[in-house]
């Protein structure tokens, strides 16, 4: 997992996505947001959900439902993101969680489930991190996850904005950049 990811973060361009949620099983989208490889914003909005949102969610990401009754729809922007990812390499910490959200936000706006696969490659940066961080557990014999701001932490960056979508694409980047220069030390 660990080698093809350095190898593809250090020799073509990608993009990075994060969402911010109403929820984690059940969950919609309410804020999205995608840099490119260079950290130029691609795409920063607040997302109007179907459902109202939770406050646990409230709690952790801070956007009120007052923050997007004027927000666009998921139906409003899908197209958008497509046309952003498309033929593009898509880094997403933990690029099945974000995936889901995007189908579950397709659910709860009654549009036809997309296989955001056929439009880009992904690539899970949580678990290339995890390999390289290496904290192996004999249990579950794999590699521990590590939460995006610990990882920031780990790599001793200033954890700012965190469980913004713009502030995690932007620590994911970061996190993506000391791995580049540890790895390529290391080889």
């Amino acid at each position: 997992m660990l080698l093809p990811f350095m190898q593809m973060v250090n020799s073509q361009p990608y993009v990075i996505l994060d969402t911010e949620t109403t929820g984690l099983e059940d969950g919609e989208i309410v804020q999205i947001a995608i840099i490119s490889s260079d950290r130029q914003p691609l795409l920063e909005t607040l997302v109007k959900p179907v459902n109202p949102i939770p406050d646990g969610a409230r709690r952790i990401h801070g956007i009120s439902d007052e923050m997007v009754a004027s927000a666009p729809s998921w139906r409003a922007i899908r197209d958008q993101v497509i046309s952003i990812i498309t033929g593009q390499n898509v880094v997403i910490y933990n690029a099945i969680y974000d995936r889901k959200m995007m189908h579950r936000s397709d659910e709860y706006a009654q549009l036809p489930r997309m296989d955001y696969k056929q439009f880009a490659t992904f690539h899970c940066a949580m678990l290339a991190y995890a390999e390289f961080w290496g904290d192996w557990n004999s249990y579950f014999r794999s590699y521990r996850w590590q939460k995006l701001s610990d990882a920031a932490r780990q790599q001793h960056i200033q954890v700012i904005d965190a469980h913004t979508a713009l502030g995690d694409c932007l620590m994911t980047w970061e996190v993506i950049e000391r791995m580049k220069v540890q790895h390529a030390a290391n080889s």
